[in-house]
């Protein structure tokens, strides 16, 4: 394999993926196409399901875990099913399951074991994973366009009925008797971009303008971390939680990739303004930055798909270019040398994507992103 090879190079010959998602655990994700969707190993990459479908494509899949269990909404040229329309497919019998139909287009669909989550533009559907399903509650949100929502471990979360707020609500067979939902006013402006990490604690999140990212702890609401992507507005394509929790990537169309330590404050590797300590300062002094970064091909095109081989294997789908990239968060060999040497320097400069930003920590120094692999979806 020639990982040298540009992004684009026959770019008009790759398939066009509808869409892209992970499984829970992230070991797995599933693509949809015109024809049809398949399933893959994320690491290797190694197909695992290919079903064709002569008279239509599928514009979402939802994995459930590992199971024979996937949702379904049709999509592309000749959509396969009525895009108002989520299919509970049974890939053990090779059809379809359940179904539940709506008034508008279904934007996203999400599944646990229990559960089936369906979004609309404005509303959030929850029902009891069951034959038939049964309805167990609505919620209204403000303008959702694009169909932000994250569920994990009975966790799910979607924008408020305010702009900038997020709900949070406990899809546990405990949460839902007592009720539970609580509201964080995350941002000020609309919110663009949301994950939950694996164990259902944090909560990830991104406005309209893209600059700063907010983790609040599920379940006290609590603000634990403020991360500083840069300083100039941004569209996040993509926020996702290594398998620890302990990490978070982030890319957007500034053709970056961020890797964020979600650690306690006191033990974050993130780099911070040489400033931070100084009171009464601009909040941009104090926030925190990623500790390590990396330029991405500003060649490819449309919006990229983040998910996690392993705590410092991160990877990427792109459903448009139909390519999936794998890059390894690796220490550098000189790094300890290079801190003992500047042990008296006040920082460094550091990249945001988009220009420098000042005096950092040492930290940005030790670490870096290596592109290491791609592979295309060229046979589908």
């Amino acid at each position: 394999m020639n990982l040298h090879k540009p992004l684009n190079a026959n770019a008009s010959n790759r398939p066009r993926l509808l869409c892209a998602s992970f499984n829970q655990d992230q070991e797995c994700f599933a693509i949809g196409h015109e024809h049809g969707f398949q399933v893959f190993n994320t690491d290797p990459m190694e197909r695992r399901v290919k079903r064709g479908f002569a008279d239509g494509g599928i514009g979402i899949v939802q994995m459930l875990h590992r199971t024979n269990y996937l949702a379904l909404v049709g999509g592309g040229r000749t959509p396969k099913y009525p895009q108002n329309k989520v299919i509970i497919w049974d890939d053990l019998k090779n059809m379809a399951a359940l179904s539940l139909e709506f008034l508008s287009p279904v934007l996203q669909v999400l599944l646990s074991r229990t559960r089936i989550v369906v979004c609309l533009r404005s509303k959030i559907y929850v029902y009891i994973f069951s034959s038939p399903p049964v309805r167990l509650s609505v919620y209204e949100t403000a303008d959702n366009p694009t169909g932000i929502c994250a569920l994990q471990n009975d966790r799910l979360v979607f924008p408020g009925l305010t702009e900038g707020h997020i709900q949070i609500v406990d899809l546990s067979p405990q949460g839902q008797e007592r009720n539970l939902v609580s509201i964080v006013r995350a941002h000020k402006g609309p919110v663009k971009c949301i994950a939950v990490s694996h164990d259902g604690s944090l909560i990830a999140s991104a406005s309209e303008t893209g600059t700063i990212i907010r983790i609040h702890a599920a379940a006290t609401t609590a603000l634990l971390h403020e991360f500083r992507r840069g300083i100039d507005r941004a569209v996040i394509h993509s926020l996702s939680f290594s398998p620890s929790s302990n990490r978070l990537a982030l890319i957007s169309d500034k053709d970056t990739l961020h890797i964020f330590d979600t650690s306690p404050l006191s033990g974050s590797s993130n780099r911070r303004h040489i400033l931070s300590k100084v009171p009464l300062l601009p909040s941009y002094f104090s926030g925190e930055w990623s500790f390590v970064s990396c330029r991405i091909s500003d060649q490819r095109v449309g919006r990229g798909t983040l998910g996690w081989a392993s705590d410092d294997c991160i990877v990427i789908i792109w459903p448009t270019e139909g390519i999936l990239e794998k890059y390894a968060i690796q220490e550098k060999a000189n790094a300890h040398r290079k801190l003992l040497g500047n042990s008296s320097s006040p920082g460094m400069n550091g990249s945001s994507g988009n220009g420098t930003i000042g005096s950092l920590g040492e930290s940005g120094e030790q670490w870096e992103l290596v592109r290491k692999s791609w592979q295309s979806f060229e046979d589908i």
